[in-house]
């Protein structure tokens, strides 16, 4: 004698939540990150453009200035570079200083965000 196993009415659509459920999920995982939300810099931050120069020195602005200790360098994607990944380079920055007057933190910023946060126009000298 052949028995049939009955689901309950709702297993298939139960399956069908999980199923749609996990989908959001992966989706959602392998969204980049600046499209599920822009980046915040803190008011105190200051728009640059920096050079690199010689670990532990960048000059922003044709201004030499020291990576704290423990200062951090952000890249677009909003992780964590090794200093010596900004050998060579210019880029439009965010920058902000610890009390010491060093850099605690730099955000390499994208095109987006340059036209978002233009630098402040320096005064012209009165010659």
């Amino acid at each position: 004698m052949i028995r049939s196993i009955e689901q309950p009415p709702l297993a298939g659509a139960r399956y069908r939540i999980r199923l749609a459920g996990f989908a959001l999920l992966v989706g959602a995982l392998l969204l980049p990150a600046g499209v599920l939300a822009a980046r915040n810099f803190p008011q105190s931050a200051q728009r640059g453009e920096l050079t690199a120069h010689q670990y532990p020195y960048y000059l922003i602005d044709k201004k030499t200035w020291r990576l704290a200790v423990g200062g951090k360098i952000y890249n677009h994607q909003n992780m964590i570079i090794m200093p010596v990944s900004l050998q060579a380079q210019k880029a439009q920055i965010m920058y902000s200083l610890d009390v010491n007057g060093e850099l605690s933190a730099i955000w390499l910023l994208t095109p987006a965000e340059a036209a978002r946060y233009p630098k402040a126009k320096q005064p012209e000298s009165q010659s």
